[in-house]
């Protein structure tokens, strides 16, 4: 008999094949290779993710004709069921199992693998072999010595974590079905005037959105407060440093105090040094990266977004180059072979030197950081690539590629060495200080200087008097917090403990997918939409807004992974506080719609992220007149414009066109009771009228299509 190997995707499928003999490839369906060794009798199946997804059952199908109550309180009115792409895969699986004695679950090593492999892909195993042996492939990379290791080393499988991910897709499901379907029902009248069919809720997606109100409410309602500075500009042998007023800053009582010092000591043009101490500190290599800390360092340094990045580094591990991305785990196990890594990094020719002289002083290992969940080492490159390698697709994953590189390289590098300076500096018994940081040996920054800090020019003082250039009186205001970032976004959900290392990234996604938020120059903010959706549920269902409830549902997700709680337990006590809320929302019912109906909705459309097609400087603003819609370049030296689409509710994307580079634009209209959407780029839609082209409507494109409001390229096969 033969052995079943399942896979997630199908470069997994290819890297196992390959791996483990010469195989030969039986193509299924226009997507479905299946791979065979014949001298192994191994057959590998890829799948294309999920296979299975929750919907509600046909009794449940209405949205006006049955009560989203019972979504939550009738096991069936939702059921499990093949994705439309699905059944070619699944007719795969029934057809390999019953030839075959022996099944192993390839699917990725984690949570999400686990459910995939587990839950959507062995129940259609067992229909074609119901007595079929089960192991599991743990694979922490696609190279070769790590997939015949793993695969002459086979686990049990791994249901705990299946079953956490079981758990988390159904109460995800009774949770957003029945909300969403309740609010939008409850709401209907007012969404129908920003031209969408339903809102979607979620118990992560709308905790976070309410978290991001909050911050946009803190930026609106802030009121600055002023404040002063008295600053001193010092000469030294290379030029000048700023001294700070032991006093700073000054708040609005205290405006006279500080201008009678100003006063003092403005026409003064030596200072007295009382003290000018110098300490030597170590900063120390940074923990190796993980999930989070991966993310975080590729949206903050590439400005790039988290669904971007994780989306990169996963392509990364398809191909090869990276151990997996998805990791809890900060800590390298004592038996992982760094040396065989360095070794092949050693001939880089922009990373072999640094390389070189970490073997040459046999520093071989790495900083160690706080978690081993035993899952997956850290993310680590496993080739060494030079920038322009084929196998390296585009720039964005050689920029990613080597972050990642040079952030493993400097786990093993010396420590920074830094000299701070402390200066006081008397001007007319007016005690000034300046603090100045120098980098005195860089260690493993010289390879990583992405993780320097910004360091002052080595400066010489001499003497106990320096010359004054300047005395400064500052007049300010307090700045409200900044907008969220990818980045800062990352690290706010982990903090409130919304979602996990892999779902962060699709849960802010799926937020500008629905239109609930917006992304515009890097940092994200509230839409219309999101605001008047927040500003209705924030007065009568607070509890569910607040991260609380969401993170102690991950709490038991966490438990039923670890054995400490069975899965239907956590689904019983989740339903059941979860009705509770739900039954909290139908009481204020009517509170809500009142309110809806005396709110007033203002229609904004942002600046575009992409500049001025004529200028190259300057965003462009939307315009709106009586009869006619258009782009004008913010420059008012430029002015220049582009006309839009007079009907419809227009949509900025974060997306650009790939032929020109300029934002796309979505745009949604109502035709026979039924919405229906189209996409343009406004830059060739222009150019498309001059010329009569009828070029800029995005359906008509021969070169590239819409996916997921991303201009991608068309699939010519």
């Amino acid at each position: 008999m033969a052995t079943l190997i399942i896979t997630e995707k199908n470069k997994a499928a290819e890297a196992i094949a390959k791996a483990l003999g010469t195989a030969k490839v039986i193509k299924k369906a226009k997507s479905l290779n299946i791979y065979i060794i014949p001298s192994k009798n191994i057959y590998v199946v890829p799948l294309r993710g999920h296979i299975l997804e929750y919907k509600n059952t046909d009794s449940y199908k209405s949205w006006t004709k049955t009560n989203p109550r019972e979504i939550i309180t009738n096991p069936k009115a939702i059921k499990k069921i093949p994705i439309s792409y699905a059944y070619p895969y699944i007719n795969a699986l029934k057809e390999y199992s019953k030839i075959s004695d022996h099944c192993v679950i390839g699917t990725d090593a984690d949570i999400e693998g686990c459910n995939i492999g587990l839950f959507d892909a062995l129940p259609f195993v067992r229909q074609g072999n119901p007595h079929i042996k089960l192991s599991q492939m743990w694979l922490s990379s696609l190279q070769k010595t790590e997939i015949i290791n793993k695969y002459n080393n086979l686990i049990a499988p791994k249901y705990s974590w299946g079953e956490s991910g079981e758990t988390r897709a159904y109460i995800d499901a009774f949770i957003g079905f029945s909300a969403t379907r309740e609010v939008t029902n409850t709401l209907r009248p007012l969404l129908n005037k920003f031209r969408i069919q339903f809102t979607s809720i979620g118990r992560v997606q709308t905790s976070l959105l309410y978290l991001i109100y909050l911050r946009e409410q803190d930026i609106v309602n802030f009121i600055p407060e002023p404040y002063f500075l008295i600053d001193a500009i010092l000469s030294h042998n290379k030029g000048t440093f700023i001294a700070h007023h032991q006093f700073n800053p000054f708040n609005k009582n205290e405006k006279s105090k500080a201008n009678q010092i100003f006063q003092k000591i403005k026409d003064e043009k030596k200072g007295k040094i009382i003290d000018n101490s110098k300490k030597s500190n170590k900063r120390f290599p940074p923990p190796p990266l993980n999930t989070s800390k991966a993310l975080v360092l590729l949206t903050k340094n590439l400005k790039i977004t988290a669904n971007t990045a994780l989306r990169t580094m996963n392509t990364l591990y398809l191909n090869k180059i990276i151990s997996y991305p998805r990791t809890d785990s900060d800590v390298y196990k004592s038996s992982f072979n760094h040396l065989e890594i360095l070794k092949k990094i050693s001939s880089h020719s922009q990373f072999g030197n640094y390389t070189t002289n970490l073997l040459k002083n046999n520093r071989i290992n790495p900083t160690i950081g706080k978690k081993d969940a035993g899952d997956h080492p850290p993310i680590t490159p496993l080739e060494s690539l030079e920038i322009n390698s084929p196998k390296l697709e585009n720039d964005l994953q050689k920029k990613v590629y080597a972050l990642l590189t040079r952030h493993y390289l400097a786990l093993f590098g010396e420590a920074a060495i830094e000299s701070k300076q402390l200066l006081k500096i008397l001007i007319k018994e007016e005690l000034f200080q300046a603090q100045l940081v120098y980098l005195i040996s860089p260690g493993y920054l010289k390879i990583a200087p992405f993780l320097k800090p910004k360091y002052n020019e080595i400066i010489q003082i001499f003497g106990n008097e320096i010359p004054i250039n300047e005395i400064l009186f500052l007049d300010k205001e307090t700045k409200p917090q900044p907008r969220y970032t990818d980045t800062s976004l990352l690290k706010l959900m982990d903090k409130n403990h919304l979602g996990t290392k892999s779902t962060r990234p699709i849960i802010i996604r799926l937020l500008q997918t629905r239109n609930l938020i917006k992304r515009i120059k890097y940092t994200y903010s509230i839409t219309d939409l999101g605001k008047f959706l927040i500003e209705h549920l924030i007065k009568i269902w607070m509890p569910f807004l607040e991260p609380n409830f969401t993170k102690r549902v991950e709490e038991k997700l966490e438990d039923i992974k670890n054995k400490r709680r069975k899965m239907y337990d956590v689904v019983n006590d989740i339903r059941t506080e979860f009705l509770e809320l739900f039954d909290k929302f139908i009481a204020s019912k009517k509170e809500l719609i009142s309110n809806a109906n005396n709110y007033k909705i203002n229609f904004t459309i942002p600046l575009t992220t992409s500049n001025c097609p004529y200028c190259k400087t300057s965003p462009m603003k939307f315009i709106n007149l009586k009869n006619k819609r258009f782009l004008v370049c913010a420059d008012d030296n430029c002015k220049k414009y582009l006309s839009l689409p007079k009907n419809g509710k227009i949509e900025l994307l974060e997306s650009t066109c790939s032929i020109c580079k300029f934002n796309i634009f979505k745009i949604s209209l109502k035709k026979n009771n039924k919405f229906y959407n189209y996409y343009l780029c406004p830059q060739c839609w222009n150019e498309g009228f001059k010329d009569n082209s009828g070029k800029g409507f995005c359906s008509n494109c021969k070169e590239y299509k819409i996916f997921k409001d991303d201009c991608i390229k068309k699939n010519k096969s």
